[in-house]
């Protein structure tokens, strides 16, 4: 069963999706991102079918075949920082949910530290620079909840404003991560740079192949031109095999790092657990249990940071292998 998101999270828990996909749908209708993309990519297609018609030879199709490829690469950045926003705004409640709830526990720890140096400053043990940086402490504290609780309504109205619904947020901290990732050849095979290059290529070899008694100095220009495509083709291909090779690196990386820190929040819990038993006894004190639940929820919010980026991450390499992320999606949330 999914585990839902509760805390501090009331606005929430009117309008119930029943998967990932159907919130996805909703924030594409109210994307400024999305839907300005999808309108430019239909106006780039109809431009492409006119081009097509009317053009008169194969360099004129060619021409027009680089300019679809462009519109394309516009329209998968486009869609790529659609899910980059879609999650920060998503993940982002429940990050900010935590850090209140972190901002909390540190006033409540000021609080007592303030009450337990104000008491023995009345005893004589502490000085007066022991209960002025003890206040200081506390203000401090109070200052960095309200910047919290600030950022929190503020994630909220993002995310309302995004969906334009209430909805009910599944953690994403349970998504499922061992994922097959597209390879690098998949990857270079459909990348649109590099068929763009190709292309710069086709038309270079095509101008220079079209010369009729060029002189030196014409054939020479066209000459370079040539190499120059030739040189920035293989350039293309280099550097995107590269940054490939590094996306996917940092992904598989992230997949250890999500296990790892999925560790270190069952061993947070356990601990919290401990500690709450031992103040329930009278063997722990409140201060200790606070930590103990400040340790769990920084761990929380630092895996969702590792979540988000690995979301991210695929997403990006779904759209360039051209494979089937709405499907991914609902495979990882389990939809």
């Amino acid at each position: 069963m999914k585990k839902v998101i509760v805390l501090f999270l009331t606005f929430l828990v009117v309008f119930v999706f029943a998967n990932i996909i159907d919130v996805v749908e909703l924030a594409k209708q109210n994307s400024v991102t999305y839907l300005k993309a999808v309108l430019n990519f239909e106006q780039a297609k109809n431009d492409y079918d006119k081009a097509m018609i009317e053009a008169r030879n194969k360099r004129q199709q060619l021409v027009a075949q680089q300019n679809w490829l462009r519109a394309q690469q516009t329209y998968s950045q486009s869609v790529k920082n659609f899910y980059s926003e879609f999650f920060d705004a998503y993940v982002g409640v429940q990050e900010n949910t935590l850090q209140v709830q972190i901002a909390q526990n540190k006033l409540r720890i000021a609080e007592i530290d303030f009450t337990q140096t104000q008491d023995l400053y009345k005893t004589g043990a502490a000085t007066i620079q022991d209960l002025q940086s003890a206040s200081s402490t506390k203000l401090s504290a109070q200052a960095s909840l309200g910047e919290a609780q600030l950022s929190l309504e503020q994630s909220k109205q993002d995310l309302l404003i995004l969906l334009e619904k209430e909805v009910q947020i599944i953690d994403p901290s349970l998504i499922k991560i061992d994922i097959e990732l597209p390879s690098v050849e998949d990857l270079i095979n459909k990348s649109l740079a590099i068929q763009i290059a190709q292309i710069e290529v086709q038309i270079a070899q095509m101008d220079y192949d079209s010369l009729v008694n060029p002189s030196v100095y014409t054939k020479n220009k066209y000459e370079r031109a040539l190499k120059i495509a030739q040189n920035e083709l293989r350039y293309t291909q280099n550097n995107t095999k590269k940054s490939y090779q590094s996306l996917l690196l940092a992904t598989e990386n992230l997949k250890k790092t999500i296990q790892a820190q999925r560790e270190t929040v069952n061993v947070a819990k356990s601990e919290l657990d401990s500690a709450e038993k031992n103040y329930k006894v009278g063997v722990g004190s409140e201060k200790d249990l606070l930590q103990s639940r400040n340790t769990y929820f920084t761990a929380q919010k630092t895996l969702l940071g590792y979540i988000k980026s690995f979301l991210k991450n695929l997403c990006s390499l779904y759209i360039d292998a051209g494979l089937d992320y709405q499907q991914l999606l609902a495979t990882i949330f389990g939809g």
